[in-house]
């Protein structure tokens, strides 16, 4: 897991092309960008912009993917991501394309994602997305799906 502040996405080794072009993409919206789907790049780097608010932990579950790793970049508001190593975790729901869920554990590590600020989970990452931090926030976030391999 990478865990930054937008204007640092330069300063890493990306694994393939397709993470340039996803923070490219990144930089050119805003709060105001509606929500939907974006190409990028077809399948390979796409965006899903929306808004919502923040939610309790009842209900959730780790979720972990083995296809793409997400990109969550967050534009107004702030949530908590819940993050797990996913060898440490039980299985709830079967693999399908391309998500699995797991149940969550106690005491997880916690990631407060606010504006400016975005984190990179691979498939060893189980996360639990869109958690009230301190108070219920409406917030705007990118999630950028980048196939891997």
């Amino acid at each position: 897991m990478i865990f930054d502040t937008i204007e640092h996405w330069r300063d890493y080794e990306w694994k393939s092309e397709r993470f340039v072009k996803a923070f490219e993409f990144l930089e050119t919206i805003t709060a105001e960008t509606p929500d939907g789907r974006y190409e990028i790049d077809g399948d390979a780097v796409y965006c899903m912009f929306s808004g919502y608010e923040t939610r309790g932990l009842e209900g959730h579950q780790f979720e972990a993917h083995r296809v793409y790793a997400d990109i969550q970049y967050m534009l107004s508001g702030e949530e908590s991501i819940l993050w797990a190593p996913t060898p440490e975790l039980a299985s709830v729901k079967p693999y399908e394309p391309d998500i699995e869920f797991y149940g969550l554990v106690p005491n997880p590590a916690e990631i407060v994602l606010s504006a400016g600020r975005f984190c990179v989970l691979f498939p060893q990452d189980a996360h639990a997305p869109c958690t009230t931090h301190v108070n219920v926030s409406k917030v705007r976030k990118a999630v950028v799906k980048v196939r891997l391999g």
